[in-house]
């Protein structure tokens, strides 16, 4: 008697902790990867670190798919540098007048904060339009990346610009090892 009373209540124990369906109305929503942006505008703060190595500076970006255009400020305002590129390479002029030039944007941009980051990648990182290979380890409430992996660096989406899914990142960390970039979005123009 004893014994059945033990199988019993295993059986009982055993079928109460198998996973139940969890209902249509409860379960995650569906979350389709967002399209790339093809053109937007920016203007906001960036500030890079590496190391002992800072720089903060204005930001107004226009991205197209033909190319980019980046002005760079220091923080009262005066121009520190111009990128342009277009499918033909890249050009960057100085403040002092001296010109740079390089295959793509992203080199320049590298050689101006003197630090190896992903400049190239901005463009879908900016936007929270991961490529396929990067990993999001975190989601918010309705599907956008808060925590996301690509190429080794991390990217985390501080805060958006609203609570809708289509809000876009208003506040972005970059980091690997000792490289980060900050950017602060304070105008989107998509």
């Amino acid at each position: 008697m004893k014994r059945v009373f033990v199988v019993s209540l295993l059986t009982l124990l055993l079928g109460a902790c198998a996973s139940q369906p969890v209902p249509p109305s409860l379960s995650a929503p569906s979350i389709e990867p967002a399209p790339l942006l093809s053109r937007f505008e920016i203007d906001g703060r960036l500030q890079v670190k590496d190391g002992d190595k800072t720089a903060a500076v204005g930001v107004e970006w226009m991205h197209a798919e033909e190319g980019d255009e980046w002005l760079f400020s220091g923080p009262l305002g005066q121009g520190l540098a111009r990128i342009q590129s277009d499918p033909d390479g890249a050009r960057m002029t100085l403040a002092d007048g001296r010109r740079l030039e390089a295959p793509s944007a992203a080199e320049l941009a590298e050689r101006l904060f003197d630090v190896h980051a992903p400049f190239a990648q901005l463009p879908r990182w900016v936007s929270a339009r991961l490529p396929g290979g990067a990993e999001i380890r975190e989601r918010d409430g309705v599907g956008r990346p808060l925590r996301a992996v690509d190429q080794g660096w991390t990217i985390e989406y501080l805060e958006y610009g609203g609570d809708g899914p289509t809000d876009l990142p208003r506040k972005i960390d970059i980091h690997r090892g000792e490289t980060r970039l900050r950017l602060i979005i304070d105008t989107w123009n998509p």
